[in-house]
């Protein structure tokens, strides 16, 4: 899938293995804006490479990326959920596109709830959620089978 955006060629990609240096390098930009970690140091496990996970590229450089866990029952978790700064904002609109993808995807593939956790600090992001329908629900709302990330502490839920 391919958009112009603002002149700029955007390309949605499905995640290669070749492009998660892009993303740990996108990843390292997001996390200096924020006074907080925006990584956990749990112990537990290493991280859980969504399935299906997305990918958007300007000239092959990582802008952007969304994935999505399955989890029982129909629902999904949204996770990854990331747009490199000067890639965010309505006038782009490359986080609607990143967020129709997986939303479409799930409407493909009979499911019909979506879970997501977010940090505190992630003001914007929160703020997108809810003008995408998303509603802020509190921790014991979360299916059984959720996979919590440790800095969660915002959840949101969407009915499709």
């Amino acid at each position: 899938m391919e958009k112009e955006i603002s002149n700029t060629a955007i390309q949605i990609i499905t995640y290669l293995p070749k492009y998660q240096i892009g993303i740990t390098k996108m990843l390292a930009e997001i996390a200096l804006e924020f006074e907080e970690s925006i990584f956990s140091n749990s112990p537990n496990r290493g991280p859980i490479l969504p399935n299906p996970y997305w990918l958007a590229l300007q000239k092959k450089e990582v802008v952007g990326t969304v994935g999505l866990l399955p989890i029982s029952n129909h629902k999904a978790i949204l996770k990854s959920m990331m747009v490199k700064k000067s890639f965010r904002g309505k006038a782009l609109g490359l986080s609607n596109l990143l967020l129709q993808t997986a939303i479409h995807w799930c409407q493909t593939n009979a499911i019909n709830q979506v879970y997501l956790g977010t940090m505190t600090q992630f003001k914007a992001a929160q703020s997108f959620y809810q003008k995408n329908g998303f509603q802020q629900i509190s921790k014991d709302k979360l299916p059984g089978d959720f996979i919590n990330n440790p800095l969660d502490s915002i959840y949101f839920y969407r009915g499709l």
